[in-house]
């Protein structure tokens, strides 16, 4: 087919080279102009410098576009010099938006819908699409939740979290993710695509937005189009970078010795801790050999001093190769590419590969008939490496020996140490492997019965085979040389999914009225099955999980099958009056089988308004405003709850099994886990939003503002019941919820001359959310990673509730601090109710989770043929109770021969008298309040310096362009936080991975 096309779009008689400069108004060159002989797929574009070349005759049209400039058409002369001069759209308003079963001129927008550009997405460079979002638009807050290369877990919340999630798996916490459209395809995350795939994301916000799509909407839409074919002659694409990863921002733990000065301090704390303890006891009273051994006095005298975390640490590879096709003619059009990916981890036995192919064809078979199609194919493979090195590294006594006297491994690093094991085993030891294939494709016949009316019908699947492997060895830390505790587990699973839409458009135009009507007739259905198998006591490590019948203890055999289906019926009409009033009218119609029997179906309905101000008369003679448009919208869109962790039959009453002993004999019964509620209802969120989008001084300064109030009402919630009841608790309608909020994003052209161009893109947002009502209790306390949460009627959902940290008790405070059974060196707490006790009414809202306000910050500077680009990320405002903190900064079991290493942090001691930490050994019984932390931060997300080549090498290259580029991803945080990363500081350490640099170099080459 592509030889055929390239066959077909061969250069024709009497043709001669025509060449130019296409500038715009100010003569500045504007690089990658397409430059079309219409009706043919004869094609070029335009260099850096502005220049381009192409075959035509005499009396051809040459036909040039580009993105934010009006396109021209103008009539070949003959000249073999045919320079073009191009006008400036207003703030780009002609640009074309996808908003959901459409797209829109950006001038024609009534909802708040933000843009990200291919540009964005390749000047991140991030292994992962979400990656590519931080930073980016104003509203949105993207949280990655695992550092693992690969790993692609993030939470990511648009206008504020009005949900509750209660999957048992994932915590009960604030908010879910939006809902992910992939051309056309519902999938769940979007980790499996390769950024440079990607020509645009359109992010829908509010609910007039978001209304098209009903109940899956109702925490925004991330609608994603991947690269398509355009017409003009073939087209090849080849980007690649290489480069490095660094662990950084890594916490300090005590050397050999700062690590027998914590043993004596730790020791003075364990007498300190005693109510009837001696306050006059010290360090120089504690003698080192009541608890190290002999062995770990003879290696402190022979000075070892091991830092584990450096043993643990590499340099991990990464690298993305991408090449693409495209072309075609006013007929056919086409584009295919393949993709490699290598992202390891800065630990050893992480990584990340993965493979991706798209290809897509569209094809005006008739006038009145048109066909495409599109697939992409994923196939990657994850190795997670071990999850106890990375926390054993922390653990382990500097004061161990990692080798024996021969250089082999040792397996505890001293005699003594019979929990924690030598890291260093770890990565050859503990696997864990997670391999998937996904394909996500669409066919689509487009016909044309009369004018202005088309009928499409489109049908997208959805497929992913996934195999997780893992193998615990002979001397991984969970089997510590124990042949019966090795351990083999593989889990399959099986997702399909697909959506059939039958979308009816009609175009109608005349005079001042112009109308768009879209009804869409679209089935959903998901089925997902899975196996686990999990089997022990293995006689060799040679089979690692491909031979499960080796293991002599099998623990575990299940499987499991879900499926659900939702329909749905939507009208949308766009009406356009004097094209400078525009009214958008959205109704769906949405029928969920996951919602008990008399409540499936809910109607959701928004209604849009916007006015362009700057077409009035009024405004035609002022010079202060370039763009002027008054944005008002209104709508109601729902949530199954399948979001908030209901699952099909959930509503429903189940059966569990369990056993128990009759006599001397194990019985298997069953009991009903839940109870069924028929009146389980949807969950509604209704918006509002007043947006203005405006320019200044020609445009050089654009953006817009929005206001929004969201109300979300009858919450679905799982409630835990008392188990005296006999049941686990039940899926309600529990309360009512409502997130207020301000958006702003601002674009700037500060310097734009002949040699020098910078542009800035700003964005803010802020948003209060608060819990507006529970139906049933006053408020639900919970633990979520440690994190004490409380849904409580006026505060924030999920808000941090604890006791508030006060400091530190001195020495001189003894006598006060003994009147709240509290001793010097111990954690104070505040005395909220001032009752002269400590008791649970102290605990207090002390934070939330969710920033109060976020932000982006790009600058892009192009000086001749170089460029320089830099993004901040910026999240302030919220608290997690550190995980890195609770674990790394304890300093002292209860067993005093027994201490770990720890954190490096400024602790209390007599002679340091400080409030910032502990004493060790001596937290108090308050102690964790200290672990709260305040995770605000400022990350830098990439500094990259690119060169273009002039076209006097391009042309000896016969190359369209072709740039070099080196950027640093990560480089700086700036945080008060000193745990290993902000953005995940309550993630449990078991399993966690380091934050890290990437410092690369890379090509993007067209020919």
């Amino acid at each position: 087919m592509i030889a055929l096309i390239i066959g077909l779009s061969s250069t024709s008689w009497a043709q001669s080279d025509v060449s130019g400069v296409v500038t715009d108004n100010q003569n500045v060159p504007i690089p990658g102009v397409n430059v079309i002989v219409k009706g043919t797929s004869t094609g070029s574009a335009t260099d850096f410098d502005g220049n381009y070349k192409i075959k035509a005759k005499s009396g051809d049209v040459l036909v040039f576009s580009y993105l934010g400039y009006e396109t021209l058409e103008l009539t070949y002369n003959g000249n073999s010099k045919f320079d073009v001069k191009l006008t400036e759209d207003a703030a780009q308003l002609d640009e074309v938006v996808v908003i959901g079963y459409g797209s829109v001129k950006k001038s024609d927008l009534t909802g708040s819908v933000a843009q990200i550009s291919s540009k964005q997405i390749d000047q991140a460079n991030k292994v992962d699409a979400i990656s590519a979002l931080q930073g980016q638009t104003a509203g949105v807050v993207i949280q990655r939740t695992d550092n693992k290369p690969g790993g692609g877990s993030f939470n990511i919340r648009i206008r504020g979290a009005s949900t509750i999630n209660s999957n048992n798996a994932n915590g009960f916490t604030p908010g879910q993710n939006p809902l992910f459209i992939v051309d056309g395809i519902f999938v769940d995350d979007i980790s499996f695509l390769n950024p440079a795939d990607i020509s645009s994301m359109n992010i829908l916000k509010d609910a007039s937005a978001t209304a098209v799509y009903g109940s899956r909407g109702s925490n925004g839409v991330v609608l994603i189009e991947t690269k398509r074919g355009k017409s003009g002659k073939l087209q090849v694409d080849y980007s690649n970078y290489i480069g490095f990863k660094q662990a950084y921002h890594l916490p300090s733990v005590f050397n050999a010795s700062g690590y027998l000065q914590l043993i004596k301090d730790a020791a003075v704390g364990g007498v300190f801790a005693s109510p009837t303890g001696n306050l006059s006891y010290r360090a120089s009273d504690v003698n080192l050999s009541d608890y190290l051994d002999a062995e770990e006095l003879q290696n402190v005298a022979d000075g070892v001093d091991t830092d584990w975390i450096d043993l643990m640490l590499n340099n991990g590879f990464q690298t993305n190769h991408t090449i693409s096709l495209s072309g075609g003619n006013d007929v056919t059009t086409f584009s295919t590419g393949m993709a490699y990916t290598k992202d390891e981890g800065t630990a050893r036995g992480e990584d990340y590969t993965r493979y991706n192919i798209r290809g897509s064809l569209k094809s005006d078979l008739t006038k009145w008939l048109n066909i495409s199609v599109s697939n992409y194919i994923t196939t990657a493979i994850q190795n997670q490496g071990s999850f106890e090195g990375f926390r054993s590294a922390y653990r382990l006594k500097p004061i161990g020996r990692p080798y024996n006297a021969d250089g082999s491994l040792r397996f505890f690093p001293t005699s003594k140490e019979t929990q924690i094991t030598n890291p260093l085993f770890e990565a050859e030891n503990e696997i864990r492997e997670d391999k998937f294939l996904q394909y996500i494709g669409d066919i689509a016949l487009q016909i044309t019965p009369l004018e202005g009316l088309t009928v499409t019908t489109k049908f997208s699947p959805n497929i992913k085979y996934n195999r997780f492997g893992e193998y615990r060895a002979l001397y991984s830390k969970s089997v510590s040389g124990n042949p019966a505790n090795r351990r083999a587990q593989v889990n399959n699973s099986n997702y399909f999914s697909y959506s059939w839409d039958n979308i009816f458009n009609y175009k109608y135009e005349k005079g001042i009225h112009a109308l768009d009507v879209t009804g869409v007739v679209s089935r959903f259905l998901e089925r997902k099955e899975g196996y686990y198998n999990q089997v022990r006591n293995f006689s060799t490590d040679e089979f690692t999980f491909y031979n499960l019948d080796a293991g002599l203890d099998i623990r575990e055999v299940s499987s499991d099958f879900s499926k659900q289906t939702l329909e749905s019926y939507t009208g949308r009409i766009n009406y356009t009056l004097m094209d400078k009033y525009l009214f958008t009218f959205t109704g769906r119609y949405d029928g969920a089988s996951i919602l008990s029997d008399k409540n499936k179906w809910a109607f959701f309905p928004s209604a849009a308004f916007a006015w362009k101000i700057m077409d009035e008369d009024f405004m035609q003679d002022q010079q202060t405003f370039s763009n002027a448009k008054l944005r008002l919208s209104y709508g109601q869109t729902g949530n199954n709850g399948q979001g908030g962790g209901l699952v099909p039959l959930a509503s429903q009453s189940l059966l569990d099994n369990n056993a128990v002993n009759l006599g001397d004999n194990s019985v298997s019964t069953a009991y009903v886990s839940g109870l069924a509620n028929p009146d389980l209802t949807w969950e509604k969120t209704t918006e509002i939003n007043v947006g203005i989008d405006f320019g200044f001084l020609n445009n050089k300064i654009n953006g817009s503002i929005d206001y929004y109030n969201r109300k979300n009402t009858d919450i679905i919630f799982f409630t835990p019941l008392s188990a005296v009841s006999g049941y686990d608790g039940t899926f309600s309608n529990v309360g009512e919820s409502s997130n207020k909020g301000i958006e702003i994003g601002i674009n700037t052209v500060n310097v734009d001359n002949e040699n020098f161009r910078w542009t800035t893109n700003f964005n803010f947002a802020s948003n209060k959310n608060t819990l507006d009502k529970l139906y049933q209790n006053d408020e639900i306390i919970f633990n979520v990673g440690g994190t004490n949460l409380i849904h409580k009627v006026g505060e924030p959902i999920g808000a941090v509730y604890d006791y508030e940290f006060a400091g530190i008790w001195q020495l001189d405070e003894a006598a006060e601090a003994a009147t709240f059974g509290q001793r010097p060196g111990q954690v104070r707490v505040t005395d909220v109710d001032e009752s002269g006790d400590i008791t649970s009414a102290d605990r207090k809202v002390i934070g939330q989770v969710t920033p109060k306000w976020t932000g982006g910050f790009t600058n892009t500077m192009n000086y001749k043929n170089f460029d320089f680009s830099f993004l901040l990320n910026i999240s302030q405002g919220n608290m997690y109770r550190s995980n890195f903190h609770s674990n790394y900064a304890w300093g002292w079991q209860e067993q005093p021969n027994r201490t770990f290493n720890g954190y490096d942090v400024d602790y209390w001691t007599p002679e340091n008298p400080t409030n910032e930490w502990y004493q060790p050994g001596n937290p108090g019984e308050y102690g964790s309040a200290a672990h709260y932390k305040d995770v605000s931060f400022v990350k830098v997300g990439y500094m990259t310096l690119g060169y273009k080549f002039p076209s006097s090498i391009l042309d000896k290259l016969k190359a369209k362009s072709l740039r070099i580029y080196a950027t640093v991803q990560n480089p700086f945080v700036i945080t008060k936080f000193d745990g290993w990363d902000p953005e995940n500081a309550g993630r449990d350490q078991w399993g966690a991975a380091f934050m890290s640099r990437t410092i690369m170099t890379g090509i993007n080459l067209s020919f």
